[in-house]
């Protein structure tokens, strides 16, 4: 499938069409992208190309997430992808973790809605993503819960005190909870245990360390904890993940 096969698909090919697309090209730190159903993309701007590093239109068109993302981050955009189609609801900013190639997080908002023709039939996807690591860096009021941010990231297999995260932006417990929130769209703790999920996700798909193991380097309390916490995330165990997936 190249360029025109695509647009086809999301529509009828005009230059209106174009040009609405084509404007997310100037949208800088904002990523955007279509999907079918079959999770080939159809477009993706700009900036999004120069995230997964590649030019043109062409690059990208019937290529999948696993031809730029590691599995785990595949499998959880898919786990996504899944909820949009089947719910026929948009998923609106979710926080996102993902590793710059250098090592660093990236942090975003991302949203997916599903695209619905006139006989009510979904055929496509359509997500944005915001770059929430770069609002961290120019912006004042955000660049001290950089600080934050980057503490969780860099304990996150320890124990992580909510009055220990409001010291470092010298706020009250209360006042970081509610900072934190208006800002990620979800508390300390949830947000915590994202970033411990991911990463469990991360060792067990791609690691030979038991299950016990990963649970200590991801912060868990102990087995139990953990198997509690990934199953209410995910739907599964642990082990039962690992078997399906890995």
């Amino acid at each position: 499938m190249n360029f025109s096969d695509a647009i086809d698909v999301i529509g009828q090919s005009s230059d209106s069409l174009q040009s609405i697309l084509g404007l997310f090209d100037f949208m800088p730190n904002i990523y955007f992208y279509i999907k079918d159903r079959n999770r080939n993309f159809l477009w993706m701007n700009r900036p999004l190309r120069q995230l997964v590093g590649i030019n043109g239109l062409d690059e990208c068109v019937g290529k999948k997430d696993s031809d730029f993302f590691s599995p785990d981050l595949v499998f959880l955009y898919h786990r996504e992808d899944d909820e949009v189609l089947m719910s026929r609801s948009p998923l609106l900013n979710k926080p996102w973790i993902v590793p710059e190639r250098k090592g660093r997080p990236k942090w975003f908002l991302s949203s997916k809605i599903p695209l619905i023709d006139t006989n009510g039939t979904i055929f496509a996807l359509a997500g944005i993503m915001w770059d929430l690591a770069h609002e961290l860096d120019i912006s004042q009021p955000l660049d001290d819960m950089r600080t934050v941010v980057d503490h969780i990231f860099e304990h996150y297999h320890e124990r992580i005190n909510l009055d220990t995260l409001a010291s470092l932006v010298f706020l009250s417990p209360r006042q970081f909870e509610r900072r934190f929130r208006n800002l990620f769209h979800s508390s300390p703790g949830e947000f915590i245990l994202k970033v411990r999920v991911d990463a469990a996700i991360r060792l067990l798909m791609e690691s030979k360390f038991s299950v016990t193991e990963i649970a200590v380097r991801c912060g868990f309390y102990d087995n139990s904890h953990f198997t509690r916490q990934f199953k209410k995330k995910m739907g599964v165990s642990p082990v039962q993940f690992r078997k399906k997936f890995c």
